[in-house]
């Protein structure tokens, strides 16, 4: 993992949530299908690769060794169908571990979700990203 990449910021990419593919998140995780507002946890969904920012290219992590390590939500408000969003990553950290089988490496990153109109700050996730040796 290139712990270079801490504290770098990624270019922000706009997005709006899409009814047919939360129906199809939602779907997915065995939920009933209720498209009243947008899913809390929708917006992981929609990663950054499609936008250019690829982050497991970037940190040097093979998707074969990459394990979720979890993630933390943090809302300030509500996002609409309608609402256009910006999204910025940031890697906030890098640290590598020992253990029994070698070194782990974790990235912590932060995904801060703007509503486009005012750049209100609507939904920040911390997301872990693991390699494993």
């Amino acid at each position: 993992m290139r712990s270079d990449r801490e504290g770098h910021v990624y270019p922000s990419y706009r997005l709006r949530a899409s009814r047919a593919l939360a129906a199809q998140y939602l779907k997915s995780q065995g939920a009933a299908v209720d498209l009243a507002e947008v899913p809390p946890t929708y917006m992981i969904f929609l990663r950054g690769e499609a936008h250019g920012i690829d982050l497991f290219k970037d940190l040097d992590v093979p998707r074969r060794k990459a394990l979720h390590g979890g993630q933390r939500y943090e809302w300030y408000a509500p996002i609409g169908w309608d609402d256009e969003i910006d999204v910025t990553a940031r890697v906030l950290k890098v640290a590598e571990k020992s253990t029994k089988s070698g070194p782990l490496w974790i990235a912590e990153i932060a995904y801060e979700y703007r509503l486009a109109a005012s750049q209100q700050l609507a939904l920040r996730e911390i997301t872990r990203i693991i390699e494993r040796s």
